[in-house]
């Protein structure tokens, strides 16, 4: 059972985020509010109904169940309104839990294939960042995310039509389904990206081999990996890891959820962040799992991180980020007051 200390720690600390799906986040509740607005009909017309629908199929499939429930919930959004709609409950929600700063990944490849025009999407999603830190003093940076199912030339499509939004998008991701989808199907989005100066990362290692991670650091040129599970089998990688600092954002209950990892205490992170590799932590898709806040009290209570571990490893996600640089010093100065007002 956590202190009162350290309850104080994770819930008052200020904190970022560097993993985190919007199409997989939307809070269920206001799922269930778009659906009827938009004459979409989901599994279950209640949350905890949606809750025992999702439970079932993550039980059955893992990462691709997973999948199957982020397309069907992501249907209800339609119009501008909905997608804004959607990260700026994202943003009130980051507020609550003293995060300052999140990157969210958006995968309009989602919603492409519903036939939802781009500019809809990326409209709604600028307005709702520019509202964000207006109402919430909560800093949202994009990361679009290629879906790595999708042919080479469809996803060099999408990462051309970024140009038009390089206002409000500073990096490229590549996630959904792992297994039978390389990293290195996709060098062209890659080096497209690369070239407009796109901050590069990847889902790699999650639910296959750790061949995924080197392809995404010596092939794509990632500065980071999203998840990289599978590096704990080998140990030149994590040397690698350590040496380059790449970042890996990890996300333990969505790991366990999708059969990436056994358990909490068993969870790679542990022996990553120990064997000097950056790691920070990361909620992925919190209506499936669990928070931020709630991600921290696991990693002290359940994946038993040291108070200072918890510290740096949350340092890590300003440290690592994109544009979260400039949180440091109030990180900082609040963590020396913690400790001196705490002791």
């Amino acid at each position: 059972m956590l202190t009162t200390r350290q309850m104080k720690l994770i819930v008052n600390m200020p904190k970022a985020e560097n993993h985190i799906h919007i199409e997989g986040s939307i809070p269920w509740d206001l799922a269930l509010e778009l659906g009827r607005k938009n004459g979409v009909k989901l599994p279950a017309d209640t949350v905890e109904g949606l809750r025992q629908w999702v439970e079932g199929i993550l039980k059955a499939d893992g990462l691709n169940g997973f999948m199957l429930c982020d397309r069907t919930i992501n249907s209800v959004c339609i119009t501008k309104e909905d997608y804004e709609a959607v990260v700026l409950a994202l943003a009130k929600d980051a507020r609550r839990q003293n995060v300052v700063y999140q990157e969210l990944h958006l995968d309009y490849p989602l919603n492409e294939e519903r036939g939802i025009p781009m500019e809809v999407v990326m409209e709604g999603y600028r307005s709702a960042q520019k509202k964000a830190k207006e109402q919430y003093g909560v800093e949202i940076v994009y990361i679009a995310g290629l879906d790595r199912t999708l042919s080479p030339e469809q996803c060099e499509r999408f990462v051309k039509n970024l140009e038009g939004y390089r206002d409000m998008v500073d990096g490229l991701g590549m996630d959904c389904e792992e297994k039978g989808h390389p990293c290195i199907k996709h060098q062209g989005s890659y080096r497209l990206a690369e070239d407009m100066g796109l901050f590069l990362t990847a889902h790699a290692g999650e639910d296959d081999g750790a061949y995924n991670i080197w392809d995404a650091i010596q092939t794509l040129h990632v500065s980071r990996i999203d998840h990289g599970c599978q590096s704990i089998h080998e140990p030149e990688l994590l040397k690698y890891l350590k040496e380059h600092e790449i970042l890996c954002a990890m996300c333990p209950t969505s790991n366990i959820w999708t059969g990436a990892a056994r358990n909490y205490e068993e969870h790679p992170a542990v022996t990553m962040m120990r064997a000097g590799v950056p790691v920070s932590i990361s909620s992925d898709d919190p209506p499936y799992m669990v928070d931020l806040v709630q991600e921290y009290a696991i990693a002290l209570d359940e994946m038993h991180f040291t108070e200072d571990e918890l510290i740096r490893t949350a340092r890590n996600a300003f440290a690592y980020s994109i544009k979260g640089q400039k949180y440091l010093e109030q990180f900082d100065a609040w963590v020396e007051a913690f400790k001196k007002n705490e002791a």
